[in-house]
């Protein structure tokens, strides 16, 4: 059995999973692509000899967004497709958190501004709510750091509350309640984690936009095509939204031309907001649980549902 590894191994981590797991032949030569029954990350470039490949069967991606991945295929060829959720979202809940710091403390006026001493509003994070996009690892780990801020959390998801939610979130509203007409709640951030799915595409968009009382900040650190930038911009012009802070986008990198580089109410973050120090010290633990799960036949974890796109 070979294990192609597109995330490439330090020597002690090689070594650690050869003697865990010796019947498993681990390369990092891509010319496996066309023999691997196991794969750990993908190469776009790669694509089509994977996908012709007629031994694999297990691929674990690196990231937990796996809207980039031929999913279709995956499905078609009864290929088994886990994620990493959960492995991003200390990170990334750090970064929101840090938006939200930078726009209470009236640190974006000041970095938009640059070579003007000014005094900037600065807004109380106790008197505020967060409306959350988004109710698993990734969302419920920015509620707890809301809630440590002294933030109230409303999450939105597909399904409501349920019992793993009630000690991260205040309340849980479903999709269609918040699409609801008359729904018009008051909050200071809207937060979206949403994954890009056929779904979610340009989800947020002026009516969905609107759907709350005019003056909170838009965050987004789910998928940029779950948002109509042109938009957000309008909205931001006519300030119903306050100010957005954007570290994902439809076309990556974002354009030099792009008109959100150059707003006064936009923080754009290049698809930072997940970054982890030690990446690989991180990765090979789950990706070897999994794979003792994959050779013992037992249920892999963060199994995704091709149909649904997470």
């Amino acid at each position: 059995m070979q294990a192609l590894l597109f995330v490439k191994p330090k020597p002690e981590q090689l070594t650690r999973l050869q003697q865990q797991f010796p019947a498993v032949t681990f390369t990092t030569d891509q010319k496996a692509a066309s023999k691997a029954e196991i794969v750990l990350g993908w190469d776009k470039s790669l694509t089509a000899e994977l996908l012709a490949n007629q031994h694999l069967k297990w691929v674990q991606a690196k990231s937990a967004g796996i809207d980039y991945l031929p999913l279709t295929e995956f499905k078609a060829k009864k290929i088994s497709l886990t994620n990493a959720s959960g492995l991003h979202s200390r990170y990334i809940a750090e970064t929101v958190t840090s938006y939200i710091l930078m726009e209470n403390r009236g640190l974006r006026a000041v970095i938009k501004q640059p070579k003007t001493w000014l005094t900037p509003a600065s807004l109380e994070t106790r008197e505020q709510k967060a409306l959350i996009f988004g109710t698993g690892k990734i969302g419920c780990e920015i509620a707890r750091y809301c809630h440590f801020l002294g933030m109230q959390t409303v999450g939105v998801n597909r399904h409501g509350m349920d019992s793993h939610l009630i000690d991260v979130f205040d309340q849980v509203i479903t999709t269609d309640t918040f699409k609801a007409d008359g729904y018009a709640t008051s909050i200071d951030f809207l937060i979206s984690t949403l994954p890009g799915t056929a779904q979610t595409v340009h989800f947020f968009n002026e009516q969905m936009l609107q759907q709350v009382k005019p003056g909170y900040t838009f965050i987004n650190v789910g998928r940029g095509n779950t948002l109509v930038e042109a938009d957000l911009l309008k909205l931001l012009d006519d300030s119903w939204i306050r100010s957005a802070y954007l570290d994902v986008f439809e076309q990556e990198p974002l354009p030099a031309a792009s008109p959100l580089w150059r707003h006064g109410k936009v923080i754009v973050t290049p698809h930072i907001s997940g970054q982890i120090p030690h990446f690989r010290a991180a990765l090979y633990p789950l990706f070897a649980n999994n794979l003792d799960n994959y050779l013992s036949n037992k249920p892999l974890y963060n199994l995704v549902d091709l149909q649904a796109g997470y």
